[in-house]
């Protein structure tokens, strides 16, 4: 049982658990995707503050289509309805080595990145100072690997000159976009795709992946929360979790480490322990109560309960539920 405590923000319960202090009661958050309304501004807006009203989680991560970088490149993308909520791509920007040598940096402020940017302003307003909005920033390889799909590994190992030259510029596009968020109040969800032995090597994570991390994060301490999200099964891990971030997101229940195994190796707090498309989906009740208890006693008190990645969209509510009200039971030895 955690000891008695004056109730805390949202915005208290996360920092502190990620360092380690006392909380009033272990924090939750839980992430979907609005496909299909996500690429309207209005649209994204009124799901994600239905969603946090619904559930009151102790944080929200903003979630544009898992495309919204590569369409102002010129992606050709359709909703296509499915559980995960992601956008169909049928046409990648990126399919020649010399594409790869003329991407720039894009204007922010203007297309798909100009729709999110207002509507996570609007979502930041409604939720208001106690509660911590997200901003979903994809790092500058994994952008790399939406804009040119499979190609884009043979690229980097056979022009990696050409390849260096994208990267900078994807960079430089990943800082404005960190910096529109900081600007309309949000903190940083920073997510790779390709930090994983399926996608990359651990030399190539540290001569593509690494740097940039620092460079786009490590300005940001002490100025914004910042979670990592580490896809893969794969993870090249401690890699990951020595980058400036505050905590790390992973798939704690399918690849691995455990949150017990995870927690024994890095610094930064941990966000996870619920398997999203197991009893989350499939219920019963009881057991995502239990996949919560578990987490809970494996986390060290430096845990936010959270699935490994988005959960799917049709997630039955009262299981949604059920994780959620799980951390009051725990807070009170239930």
């Amino acid at each position: 049982m955690q000891a008695e405590m004056d109730e805390m923000t949202h915005r208290q319960r996360v920092t502190e658990a990620l360092a380690g202090r006392p909380t009033d009661r272990t924090p939750v958050s839980l992430w979907r995707h609005f496909g299909g309304i996500d690429v309207s501004a209005d649209g994204l807006t009124e799901a994600m503050v239905e969603f946090q009203e619904t559930y009151d989680f102790d944080f929200v991560k903003f979630m544009p289509t898992g495309t919204y970088t590569i369409m102002d490149y010129g992606a050709e993308t359709t909703w296509e309805p499915h559980a995960r909520g992601t956008r169909t791509v049928h046409r990648l920007p990126v399919n020649r080595i010399t594409d790869w040598a003329s991407l720039r940096p894009l204007d922010v402020d203007k297309g798909m990145f100009a729709t999110v940017n207002d509507a996570l302003r609007q979502t930041v307003q409604s939720m208001g100072p106690d509660t911590p909005v997200l901003q979903t920033i994809f790092s500058p390889l994994t952008v790399a690997n939406k804009l040119g799909g499979p190609a884009t590994m043979a690229a980097l190992r056979q022009e990696p000159a050409v390849f260096e030259q994208a990267m900078e510029a994807l960079a430089a596009l990943t800082e404005r976009l960190v910096a529109a968020a900081l600007d309309r109040g949000a903190d940083i969800f920073y997510a790779t795709q390709t930090c994983t032995a399926e996608v990359v090597s651990l030399e190539e994570v540290r001569r593509w992946e690494t740097p940039y991390a620092e460079r786009v994060l490590g300005p940001l301490r002490g100025r914004a929360l910042v979670l990592l999200h580490a896809h893969g099964d794969f993870l090249w891990f401690d890699e990951a979790a020595g980058w400036p971030i505050d905590g790390i997101n992973w798939h704690d229940r399918r690849g691995g480490p455990s949150l017990a195994d995870g927690g024994a190796r890095i610094r930064p707090g941990m966000v996870g322990g619920l398997n999203g498309y197991g009893s989350l989906r499939n219920g019963p009740r009881r057991a995502v109560l239990d996949e919560v208890a578990d987490a809970v006693a494996q986390g060290g008190g430096r845990l936010i309960v959270a699935p490994g990645c988005v959960i799917p969209g049709d997630c039955p509510p009262h299981l949604i539920r059920a994780a959620r009200t799980a951390v009051e039971g725990v807070a009170a030895g239930l």
